[in-house]
Formats: structure tokens, C-alpha cells, sequence
């Protein structure tokens, strides 16, 4: 089951219907097109993310560094983002709250 998480987040672009984003599979999660098309890439971005690193962590049994070698990222990477979309076994790989980027000037 090798996959790698910029491959299953194009893949889930790719799935997009005009006016709407589905993730199959991501608990049937849609994002609206709206104006800000910028925000809406950003929360399909990370729903699809959640959706992968949580598959990854449960196909190992919660094994880190093997879920990080199956995405092929870093392993401080899938730290970072499992601390950044507060990914837990319990939560079933459920977006809590996905972070705004704020602007810095």
C-alpha cells in the first residue's frame, strides 16, 4: 500500500466536480466553490492530508516512522502535520479545525 500524500491530494483535485469539491472517501466531505477559490483548495488540501496521513497511521497501527516512509514524507513532517491538523486514533481521521494561514507582512 505505497502512496504518497502529494499523490492523493492531486488525486483529489483532479475528482472535483465543477461548483463543488468531493473527497471520495473522506466521509463525503464537499467544499462550495466560492470566490475565494484560494480557500477552498486550502481546505480540500487538508481534508485530503487528514484523509491520507489517517489512512497511513491506521495501516500500520499508529507506527510513525512507517506511516511517514508509506507517504514518503519526513518523519518530522508527518509530526508536523499531525500536530497541525490534531490528528488522534480516536478522532477517526476528522478535520477538527483546519488553521487559517495568516497573512504576514
Amino acid at each position: 500500500m505505497k502512496m504518497k500524500l502529494d499523490e492523493e491530494v492531486k488525486e483529489a483535485v483532479e475528482r472535483a466536480q465543477p461548483g463543488s469539491v468531493a473527497l471520495a472517501g473522506c466521509n463525503g466531505s464537499t467544499v462550495r466553490s466560492t470566490p475565494d477559490l484560494a480557500n477552498s483548495l486550502r481546505v480540500l488540501r487538508a481534508e485530503a492530508e487528514v484523509h491520507a496521513i489517517s489512512r497511513a497511521l491506521d495501516a500500520v497501527g499508529w507506527n510513525r516512522r512507517r506511516a511517514a516512509e508509506m507517504l514518503r514524507i519526513s518523519y518530522r513532517g508527518l509530526l508536523y502535520k499531525i500536530r497541525q491538523y490534531n490528528i488522534t486514533a480516536s478522532n477517526g481521521g476528522q478535520v477538527s479545525a483546519i488553521p487559517q494561514r495568516e497573512k504576514v507582512e
